[in-house]
C-alpha cells in the first residue's frame, strides 16, 4: 500500500478539521496509508497548554495510534522546540528540533514503516528537516496562510519556506493573494481552494442545540478560532444594535473578550465537535466571518464560508480579499455600518438558500482532490 506522510499544525483529532484533513480521508478512500504528524512538543507545553500537552502525549507511543483505518498519527517528543525565541529560531533549531526527539523520530518511523514514503506532504514549515529524514518520492508543499502574519513564529520559518516553495515538485495555494505574493519564487503555483464535505453537513435529522433555549429569536453564528484577528467591537456593534438577534459565537478563545462579556445577546459556546457543528448552523439564520482586514486575513481562505452555505446560510463577512474573489453570494461589509446593515438583510431574506447550496455544491474536497490527482499524476483505486 502506498504511503502519505502529512506534517501538520494541528492534531488529526483537532475539532478543527481543515484541508489536510479531508485530503487525508480522500487518499486514504483511494487506497492510501496515511500517517500524520502533529507538532513536535515537550515539558514546556505542560505549563503552557496542558490540554495540548496530554493530547499530543497520547499519540506519542512508540506504535503509532491509529484512529481510523489507514490512518495514524504520531506526536514526536524534543528536547528543543523551535520557537520564536532566540537561539530557538535559527533553521539550524528547526533541524535540531527534529534531531533531539526521545525517542529518535528517525527511529519511529522506521519501525512504523514510514521511513519511505511515496508523498512528503508538508503543511507545517516546521517539519521541513523531515526531507532530511525519510525517503520520498514526491515533495508536496500546501500553502495555506501568509506565515508573516502570525505573530509568534520564528523569522526564519520564513527563509525555510521559500527553500521548501522552490524544492518541493508541487505547491498547492489555498488564495489568489498568496500566489501574488509567492509568484517570485516560482511560476507554476497551483490555486487549491478550501471546499466542503457536503455529507457531513447535509443530514436527514439535526438535533436542537441545547443553547438554543429560544428557537424564536433569530440568531447569527461564527464558528472558528476568536484569535487576534476576530473583531469582538465589530461583534459588539452589531449585537448591541440589533437587541432582537442571538449571536452565537464557537470556537477556542485566546484574546481579550471583555468587551463583548455583558452583552445579553452575545454567547461564547467554546470548542464543540466537528459533528455537532452541522446542529448549529441548521437552526442559525446567517453565518458571520467578522475578520480585522490584514495580511494574514487577506491571504485566506475560509473554510467556514463553504461550510455555512452548504446548509443554505446567508453569510456576511468583511472586506477579505479572497471573500471578493470567489465571487460567492455572500454579503461582503467595508465597515461596521455596512455589515450592520448586511446582516439586517441577509436575516430577513431566504431566497439566497439555493445559490447557497450551490456554491457549495461546486467546491467540495472531493472535486479539489481531483486537481491533485491530476497534478501528482497519482493512480488511484
Amino acid at each position: 500500500m502506498k504511503k502519505i506522510l502529512m506534517g501538520e499544525y494541528l492534531e488529526y483529532l483537532s475539532p478543527f478539521k481543515v484541508g489536510s484533513h479531508h485530503y487525508a480521508r480522500e487518499f486514504v478512500q483511494n487506497g492510501y496509508k496515511i500517517l500524520w504528524l502533529s507538532p513536535p512538543y515537550n515539558f514546556m507545553h505542560y505549563f503552557k497548554d496542558r490540554e495540548l500537552y496530554e493530547k499530543r502525549r497520547s499519540v506519542s507511543g512508540k506504535k503509532f495510534f491509529s484512529p481510523s483505518e489507514n490512518i495514524y498519527t504520531y506526536s514526536p517528543y524534543t528536547n528543543l522546540l523551535y520557537v520564536r525565541h532566540k537561539p530557538f529560531d535559527s533553521k539550524q533549531a528547526a533541524e535540531l528540533s527534529l534531531k533531539f526527539t526521545y525517542p529518535s523520530l528517525k527511529s519511529i518511523l522506521k519501525n512504523n514503516g514510514f521511513e519511505e514514503v511515496d508523498i512528503l506532504w508538508l503543511t507545517n514549515v516546521k517539519y521541513f528537516y523531515l526531507t532530511k529524514l525519510i525517503k520520498y518520492k514526491k515533495l508536496v508543499y500546501r500553502c495555506s496562510d501568509d506565515l508573516s502574519g502570525f505573530k509568534n513564529i520564528p523569522a526564519s520559518m520564513l527563509d525555510l519556506e521559500e527553500i521548501l516553495i522552490k524544492s518541493a515538485d508541487k505547491v498547492f495555494v489555498t488564495a489568489s493573494d498568496l500566489i501574488e505574493k509567492k509568484c517570485y519564487l516560482r511560476d507554476d503555483l497551483i490555486y487549491l481552494p478550501n471546499g466542503v464535505k457536503l455529507s457531513d453537513f447535509q443530514k436527514d435529522i439535526y438535533d436542537l442545540p441545547k443553547e438554543f433555549t429560544n428557537n424564536n429569536r433569530k440568531k447569527c453564528i461564527y464558528v472558528g478560532a476568536i484569535d487576534y484577528w476576530f473583531d469582538t467591537d465589530l461583534i459588539k456593534s452589531c449585537a448591541e444594535r440589533m437587541p432582537d438577534v442571538d449571536f452565537y459565537l464557537i470556537g477556542p478563545i485566546k484574546i481579550d473578550v471583555r468587551n463583548i462579556l455583558s452583552i445579553n445577546n452575545v454567547y461564547l459556546l467554546g470548542e464543540k465537535k466537528y459533528y455537532e457543528l452541522p446542529n448549529y448552523l441548521y437552526y442559525s439564520n446567517v453565518g458571520i466571518i467578522p475578520f480585522k482586514i490584514n495580511k494574514l486575513t487577506n491571504s485566506i481562505n475560509p473554510i467556514k464560508l463553504y461550510e455555512y452555505m452548504s446548509m443554505g446560510l446567508n453569510v456576511v463577512s468583511t472586506d477579505l480579499k479572497e471573500i471578493n474573489n470567489l465571487n460567492s453570494p455572500a454579503y461582503i461589509a467595508h465597515n461596521n455600518e455596512e455589515f450592520y446593515r448586511a446582516m439586517s438583510d441577509a436575516l430577513d431574506k431566504c431566497d439566497y438558500r439555493d445559490k447557497n447550496c450551490e456554491f457549495a455544491s461546486k467546491s467540495t474536497w472531493t472535486s479539489r482532490f481531483e486537481t491533485i490527482i491530476k497534478e501528482l499524476q497519482l493512480e488511484i483505486t
